[in-house]
């Protein structure tokens, strides 16, 4: 892994810097919810993105990980996808293959109020756990 630092000045003095780090090996994955708390009323959904991520948390733009989801409580997995428009994988699928380092679950309220946990998990990376809930 390297990195890349562009330091902008105005007059001589430091206005901004950025960062860029390039990757290291798959190591974890983080989940991020559009919206933690959803409507019980067995329609309302929210988007889960899973990104794979070094030992760092930089994301790993060329992972290609199965992602295995599996959800407790109030919701189920209405959908996967990966933005690929050439993959075959079923979308009612509870797996997907990450795309970028990136692929995304949708989950359905079930119709009831109550907890709901998402866990993703992948061979030889650590897992991921997020909690919502439906109201």
């Amino acid at each position: 892994p390297g990195t890349v630092k562009v330091v902008t000045r105005k007059d001589g003095k430091e206005v901004m810097t950025k960062e860029i780090h390039t990757a290291g090996a798959p190591a974890q994955i983080r989940l991020t919810a559009d919206r933690i708390r959803i409507s019980a009323d067995g329609n309302d959904l929210s988007f889960v993105t899973a990104e794979v991520l070094d030992k760092d948390g930089n994301l790993c733009p060329n992972a290609d990980n199965r992602i295995d989801f599996s959800v407790e409580g109030k919701a189920f997995i209405a959908g996967t996808d990966n933005g690929n428009q050439i993959s075959l994988e079923n979308f009612k699928s509870p797996h997907r293959k990450a795309f970028y380092g990136k692929c995304l679950a949708v989950l359905q309220n079930n119709g009831e109020k109550g907890n709901i946990r998402l866990r993703a998990s992948s061979a030889g990376i650590e897992e991921a756990v997020i909690k919502l809930q439906s109201r």
